[in-house]
């Protein structure tokens, strides 16, 4: 202790006197370039040389001190001559100052991230040559430890091939203890009679202490001079008599000297196998001497670098044991060291890491490194699994014993931080050790549940402590086991997959396990880290969120899986329960996965209708299996339920406007719901049916004024009056049995009642809310309510005369009726042009059925030829006759239909001929043609008609070649007499009133 004081007096003296010469030259270098800058300010710059000297001055740049000691010793030398360099030969220096920054920058960013390694390596030995650099020492350092390792491997090979030939093994050894007592004492001669001479005697100390385990090893396990129990002991001797030597002569340079050379001596010898035991017995001692010196004189490095060396050693050791050699000698000196270290990490914690948190990173590396350095070399001594799996749970004994009595063992207080990291730690190699220990005893199934208690264990004792290596090899060993226990148990749900119906078969085995393992790791993890909070960083609250997602996953699955063992069936029919808890947890926790997650749930429902559809080969309610129809129903409620459970939550969040959506599918779905069975079993009942669920829709609407329904009302009054009048068509031609002529009058009878409820012959509507609602939705259905009594009228008129032609006619008189008498009726206004054409189509309707009949010789063609009169008179009517409604459909429609009717018109006359005049009907047609043309002519002196006279001259045109070309050829004498008298007596009478009415209009 002495000299380790004289050296560090004279460290502070040096020290003193060497920043006293700095400060000196400092204030003189700054007087210079103070007078300088007054003498060159006026120029407005500062010259290159001054610039280039002020980072010197001031101390700044890393590379100023190393780059020109020459300028320093110049300014210590002679100060007065500190007069600035010419500035012309700064011209290239500038250049290179201007580029060095850039190649400095580059090779740094570039040589940075490759050198990190070993600059980590360098820097305490860097700072241990600035020690003895600062003390104006450091050439001692450098020639005393070459000169002591020099000697070291001098004397080995001296050993043990010079004196092969002059001494035998005692005369070897013998030499050797002499020689190592001889370096010893002289190394601690010169400690304590110079002590400016310490570090030259602790040199002398550590080669001596060398040489002393070198004839230890000779003595004993090369040439097997004293029996092995006596060689341990020798051994034993020395490493106390070297820890005694560095104990009172504290020096680093003797520590690691001292751990080096007695470590890597059995490589110096090169002979290692007969003394394998031996020689990791000698290393444990010597590793727990090192320990301890290390705490005592503060030197944590010594721990670090003990540790490295005694892991490779080991490892050297075992590579090269004989296979005859027992591995339990070698297990329990694998003890030694697992505890030896863990003493030391656990003993002398220091305030400044309990009030921060977190332990010194040295201590924690020695801590993890010791964890599996004995995990591993247990692992290859141990012959067989259940016997490593008795040694790890044997070891979780002392962990327990030290985590109850920690205080009696390491003298801390009961409440003092001290005591509950080494509690914690403990815990922690005691659950690890215990992890393990099941996982070589228990079945590989369970191996994904010890790493997850392992890994639960070391995030929480990462967490409380505030270690994020912990923390992240927790994380690490919970992703091993969520992949190994989800891959187990998929494979577990994989195997119990069976036919449809059961389609699950499964058993409660280590699938299961794992799945409810899976579960309650989440739970755990995500509690753990929640309260936690503010001790983990961003990236880990984010891990939190996705094993909270998780845990809605396997919390699902687990409950739907144990059902399944229970209830096969029941799996997907209970899939409603863990959805409303989903949603119901992603509504508290603010959670859209959760909420999402629940939702998805719902098309479970349907794995029971697909497995029942595939047996029963269709999709038909009442073909499917129970579980089939039971599954249909609770998928058909669950569209409802959804939106009341978030009613109920009173959630707005994302899912919500899915669950209204599925909610308003519900309602649509209602009134169709029974229309697929009607339609299968008893479509007799079709249009019955669709008038029913016209009601139910209508209904719904009035109660929930849903835009789909009022939709859905319309289609439906529009399908159902189609399928119902398509249903009499069937009746009459097709056989059908239905309920056809029923369906028509109940739509009759609707039309009329909504007609009446929505008030749909008012513009506006007046009464109550309701009704100005339904007047709204059933504002397109009120005109189809006039077609539908205009399709009623031509079927009942049908069915009780068998009379098409009468169907056509009164159609035809209602129609126009509605056009001439009506058209100021609300729904009608806009129908006006329908009703329009629809009557002239329907008068040509009957025009086709009158020829028809007449070329086929029925005996209803006079009754027809009546029919069509009629309907001729109304359809002129319609045509010719200023209405009210003509106003509006005249426009640009008149002409078109003028030539319609008249062309309409020449087949009902023919038709009339040909019935009345058997024999003379040509010529009639004829000479009607010349009539009907006459007739345009007269027309064409309207302006509104002139555009006639084409139709009229084209049937002039007609007429003349028939009379030509067909009737002259076959007519007779009297005949041909006749047809011309009458044809020029008609023309000439109608050109004389054609020129009279013309003169008359000019």
């Amino acid at each position: 202790m002495e000299s380790e004081l004289i050296s560090l007096r004279a460290e502070l003296t040096l020290l003193e006197r060497d920043h006293r010469r700095r400060l000196e030259i400092f204030e003189q270098r700054l007087s210079a370039l103070e007078a300088q800058l007054k003498g060159k300010g006026q120029e407005g710059t500062i010259p290159g040389g001054i610039a280039d000297e002020l980072p010197l001055a001031t101390g700044a740049g890393g590379g100023a001190g190393h780059t020109r000691p020459a300028a320093t010793s110049a300014v210590s030398a002679s100060p007065e001559q500190e007069s600035p360099q010419p500035a012309a030969p700064q011209t290239k220096a500038s250049g290179a100052s201007v580029a060095s920054p850039w190649l400095q920058e580059g090779l740094s960013g570039f040589l940075a991230p490759t050198l990190e390694p070993l600059s980590r390596l360098w820097e305490p030995l860097a700072g241990f040559y600035r020690h003895y650099q600062r003390q104006g020492r450091a050439p001692v350092f450098f020639m005393t430890a070459v000169g002591i390792l020099a000697l070291m491997f001098g004397f080995t090979y001296l050993l043990q091939f010079s004196f092969n030939n002059y001494l035998g093994p005692v005369g070897k050894v013998t030499l050797g203890f002499l020689v190592a007592a001889a370096a010893t004492f002289g190394g601690v001669t010169f400690s304590r009679r110079m002590p400016h001479m310490a570090d030259y005697g602790s040199g002398l100390i550590a080669l001596g202490v060398i040489l002393l385990y070198l004839c230890g090893y000779f003595a004993g396990s090369y040439y097997q001079l004293v029996p092995t129990p006596v060689a341990l002991g020798l051994l034993v001797a020395i490493t106390g008599l070297s820890y005694v030597l560095a104990l009172l002569f504290e020096t680093r340079v003797v520590s690691m000297v001292t751990l080096l050379g007695g470590s890597t001596m059995p490589l110096v010898a090169d002979h290692l196998d007969p003394s394998a035991v031996i020689y990791l017995g000698y290393l444990l001692a010597l590793s727990l001497a090192m320990l301890h010196l290390s705490r005592q004189i503060r030197w944590p490095q010594l721990a670090m670098v003990t540790m490295a060396l005694s892991a490779g050693m080991f490892e050297f050791s075992l590579s090269n044991l004989d296979d005859s050699t027992p591995g339990w000698w070698p297990l329990l000196i694998l003890h030694g060291f697992f505890y030896g270290f863990a003493h030391y990490a656990l003993r002398g914690l220091s305030a400044g890491e309990l009030e921060s948190g977190k332990l010194d990173r040295r201590r924690l590396v020695i801590i993890a490194a010791n964890l599996l350095l004995f995990i591993h070399i247990s692992w290859s001594l141990v012959p067989s699994t259940h016997a490593l799996g008795i040694v790890w749970l044997l070891n979780l004994l002392p962990w327990v014993a030290l985590a109850i009595f920690s205080r009696r063992l390491f003298g801390y207080g009961a409440a003092s931080n001290s005591a509950r990291v080494v509690h914690y730690m403990a815990l922690l190699h005691g659950g690890l050790l215990a992890g393990l220990a099941i996982l070589a005893l228990s079945s590989p199934a369970l191996l994904g549940i010890v790493w997850c208690l392992e890994g639960l264990l070391l995030v929480f004792l990462g967490a409380r402590f505030g270690f994020l290596s912990v923390r992240s090899e927790g994380y690490i060993a919970l992703a091993a086991a969520s992949l190994t226990m989800l891959w187990q148990a998929v494979t577990w749900v994989a195997g119990g997959v069976v036919p449809a119906p059961m389609l699950l078969s499964l058993n409660a085995d280590a699938g299961w396990g794992n799945w409810l393992a899976l579960c309650g790791a989440a739970f755990a993890l995500t509690r753990l880290l929640q309260h936690w909070a503010h001790r983990i960083n961003p990236a880990e609250q984010y891990i939190a969120s996705l094993v909270d997602n998780a845990f809605g996953v396997f919390l699902s699955a687990s409950f739907l899986l144990s059902v399944a063992i229970l209830w096969p069936q029941g799996t997907w029919l209970l899939a409603l329960l863990p959805m409303g808890f989903l949603i119901w947890r992603g509504q508290r926790k603010g959670s859209a996965f959760s909420e999402w997650l629940g939702l998805a749930h719902y098309p479970l429902l349907f794995i029971p209708l697909l497995a029942s559809a595939w047996i029963v080969g269709s999709f038909h309610f009442y073909d499917q299996v129970l579980y089939g129809k039971i599954a249909s129903v609770e998928a058909f409620l669950s569209l409802w339920l959804i939106a009341a459970l978030y009613q109920r939550l009173e959630v707005r969040s994302s899912g919500f406007s899915l669950a209204m959506n599925l909610c308003k599918l519900f309602y649509v779905l209602l009134p169709l719901c029974f229309l697929p069975t009607v339609f299968y079993r008893a479509s007799d009942y079709l249009p019955v049916a669709l008038w029913l669920s016209c009601a139910i829709t209508l209904l719904l609407y009035s109660c929930l004024r849903l835009e789909l329904l009022q939709r859905e009302l319309r289609i439906l009054i529009a399908g159902a009056s189609l399928v119902a009048i398509l249903g009499c068509a069937l009746r009459e031609f097709a056989d059908w049995q239905g309920m056809a002529m029923t369906g028509l009058l109940l739509g009759l009878a609707s039309l009329v009642g909504l007609l009446w409820l929505g008030q749909g012959l008012q513009r506006k509507p007046t009464g109550r809310d309701w009704q100005r609602a339904l007047h709204k939705a059933l504002n397109p259905v009120f005109p189809l309510t006039f077609y539908y009594i205009g399709a009623t009228l031509f079927i009942g008129s049908y069915a009780l005369s068998r009379d098409f032609g009468l169907a056509l006619l009164l159609s035809q008189l209602y129609f126009a009726g509605l056009y001439i008498f009506k058209p100021r009726l609300a729904p009608l206004r806009n129908q006006l042009t329908a009703l329009y054409m629809l009557s002239l189509r329907l008068f040509e309707l009957l025009t086709l059925t009158q020829i028809i009949a007449v070329i086929a010789g029925s005996s209803k063609a006079p009754l027809l030829g009546i029919y069509n009169l009629v309907a001729l008179g109304i359809a002129t009517l319609l045509v010719y006759q200023r209405f009210f409604a003509n106003r509006a459909i005249w426009r640009g429609r008149r002409l078109f239909n003028l030539w319609a009717l008249h062309l309409a018109a020449i087949p009902v006359y023919i038709t009339l001929l040909a019935q009345v005049l058997e024999t003379m009907w040509l010529p009639a047609v004829s000479f009607a043609l010349v009539v009907h043309a006459t007739l345009l002519l007269f027309q064409t002196l309207k302006p509104a008609t002139k555009e006639l006279l084409k139709l009229s001259l084209l049937l002039y045109a007609v007429a003349a070649l028939k009379i030509l070309l067909w009737d002259m050829q076959d007519f007779s004498l009297l005949q041909k007499i006749v047809v011309c008298m009458l044809v020029g007596l008609c023309m000439l009478g109608a050109a004389f009133q054609y020129q009279k009415f013309l003169t008359a209009r000019k």
